[in-house]
């Protein structure tokens, strides 16, 4: 019982995660003309560490009640794992173009979404492509995510788990599931064993903000 609701907590603080994050991005979507003064500015970068804090403050709570993993534990850097999250982006990038070669260079219609909005928007969404989304969906998508329905580590967890976690976030991104479900599915399984691997979100992030900065340039 105890666990049960432990799982439905968890879910609802996932839920609400998702929730601060979609009002988030609301705050990056201006007009393309549109100046950004200081009054804008101030309280973008305010919303933003206030939600991202939110979501990080829920995700490590989580982890105080239950880290078999000893996900988040110190030292947070090391080159070794800097080179694991940098491998893994270069991974994202072969494996990419191996399905542009399997079925066409056409883009999932979410990203056609994304690049109309960013055709449209003012510079600043840039930044939520390539430093808040990054941040946000691997706190919920592999943080809360491993924290909620695979919190004990063993091999079938870590299979599942990286496994669902790519799915769900593939899902999310194109809930039509259209051919190029597998993409993101594939993205969101080599974040989710970035994270496994490293045992710390800061690389995953870290990889994932590589792929949607290269796909900006």
């Amino acid at each position: 019982m105890k666990r049960f609701l432990q799982v439905i907590g968890n879910v609802a603080i996932m839920i609400l995660s998702f929730a601060g994050y979609m009002y988030l991005q609301q705050f990056y979507v201006l007009p393309q003309k549109e100046r950004i003064n200081f009054g804008i500015g101030a309280t973008i970068v305010l919303v933003t560490v206030i939600i991202i804090g939110l979501i990080s403050w829920a995700y490590k709570y989580q982890l105080r009640q239950e880290n078999d993993w000893f996900f988040n534990s110190k030292p947070h850097w090391d080159w070794k794992r800097g080179l694991i999250a940098v491998g893994m982006f270069f991974l994202i990038l072969v494996m990419q173009i191996i399905f542009i070669n399997l079925f066409g260079g056409a883009s999932s219609e979410n990203q056609k979404a994304l690049d109309q909005v960013q055709m449209h928007s003012n510079a600043i969404f840039n930044l939520l492509l390539v430093i808040v989304a990054p941040i946000c969906e691997e706190l919920i998508f592999r943080g809360m995510f491993f924290n909620t329905f695979f919190p004990e580590e063993n091999s079938w967890s870590q299979l599942l788990g990286v496994i669902t976690s790519g799915l769900v976030f593939a899902w999310c991104h194109d809930p039509f599931f259209s051919k190029y479900i597998f993409v993101y599915w594939m993205l969101g399984s080599i974040l989710a064993w970035t994270y496994v691997w490293t045992k710390d979100l800061r690389y995953s992030i870290l990889a994932h903000m590589l792929n949607n900065l290269m796909g900006l340039l």
